[in-house]
């Protein structure tokens, strides 16, 4: 199914694994939040065959999950389906997954400390919940390394993923330079020998599963402190129900003394002449602020559809910091962001 077909109308995805008694299907994160927020498949729709709904491609919220087996269960979903996973192409495709019948496991971990880039469990109120991707398989095995010194990281700290194993690919086509250094890194001053595969995305292993927080030519650096782009999303998504999910982007844009954060976020047209543009970006700061003690310099309010994303509607990060340098992005009421 083409990804517009599915953004057009979500509930054609479950329709269609309900008529072909799907049992394996896989997407990103967003297009559960889709099928939650969108309207509901027709009648009749059973999803009691579905086995495996892989969730992958993008950063796995434990929000996510629970809303979408709350909002399935009621046609035929087994709760133990949803399968968060994570894969590349440099992979081809899978790295790990959680097993059959497993339940969606979660570890909730302090902001600040995660910020440092440490891993510590909490049950604070502001903890943030990082779902697990499951065991490795296929005789991969995954290494956390520190991405500036190229050592290993130690267990309780994030840094870069490194794979390796039968699934690897031999490289880039016509590409030697950037296969020797994405395909075949050592790690440093350590007895493994193996050449692994530099995944650019970071994450930390705990008991033997895999937690993938982000990607770290995304990551953000404000006031000497990581954020994730993804965690700042999703808080700004959230604070008000004008907002659209999985449309949003954050960034820092250089402001010659300092790092300023911006966000751009989409806004249904109904909804955002209800509430009002100044309710939408105050609310947006505020949770922001709440959430990860930072403050946002500027919140762009646009149009449901302008955010721009790729054809399988992943957020171009770096497409819309460029859109907002060049003053192209257009804000809601006119002129540029």
């Amino acid at each position: 199914m083409g990804p517009e077909a599915f953004v057009r109308r979500p509930a054609r995805w479950l329709e269609a694994l309900s008529r072909f008694r799907g049992t394996h299907a896989a997407a990103p994160n967003f297009a559960y939040d889709l099928c939650v927020r969108e309207a509901p498949p027709a009648p009749g729709c059973d999803l009691s065959a579905w086995r495996a709904a892989v969730n992958g491609a993008e950063p796995v919220r434990l929000h996510t999950i629970r809303a979408f087996i709350e909002a399935f269960t009621p046609y035929g979903l087994d709760p133990r389906a949803v399968s968060p996973g994570y894969g590349l192409a440099e992979h081809t495709l899978k790295i790990s997954g959680s097993g059959p019948g497993e339940p969606p496991r979660a570890l909730t971990l302090s902001p600040a400390d995660l910020g440092e880039g440490r891993v510590t469990e909490t049950t604070d109120a502001a903890a943030v919940p990082v779902v697990s991707c499951g065991r490795t398989i296929g005789g991969t095995r995954v290494r956390i390394v520190d991405p500036a010194t190229g050592r290993a990281a130690a267990p309780d700290r994030v840094g870069e993923i490194w794979a390796t194993g039968p699934c690897v690919a031999a490289g880039y086509a016509g590409r030697e330079r950037e296969s020797e250094e994405t395909f075949r890194a050592r790690i440093a001053d350590d007895a493994d020998t193996a050449a692994f595969l530099r995944t650019g995305d970071i994450g930390f292993v705990r008991d033997g599963e895999l937690y993938v927080t982000g990607r770290l030519k995304d990551l953000l650096v404000v006031k000497g402190r990581n954020h994730y782009p993804q965690d700042l999303e999703y808080s700004a998504e959230r604070s008000h129900p004008a907002l659209r999910p999985a449309s949003a982007a954050a960034f820092a844009v250089d402001r010659g003394d300092r790092e300023a954060l911006v966000v751009v976020i989409e806004a249904d047209g109904r909804a955002l002449r209800a509430a009002g543009h100044d309710v939408l970006v105050s609310a947006v700061r505020e949770r922001v602020r709440s959430d990860h003690r930072l403050e946002a310099e500027d919140v762009v309010v646009i149009r449901r559809g302008t955010l721009p994303k790729t054809t399988s509607g992943k957020v171009r990060r770096g497409t819309c910091r460029q859109q907002y340098v060049d003053g192209t992005l257009v804000r809601v009421g006119g002129g540029p962001a």
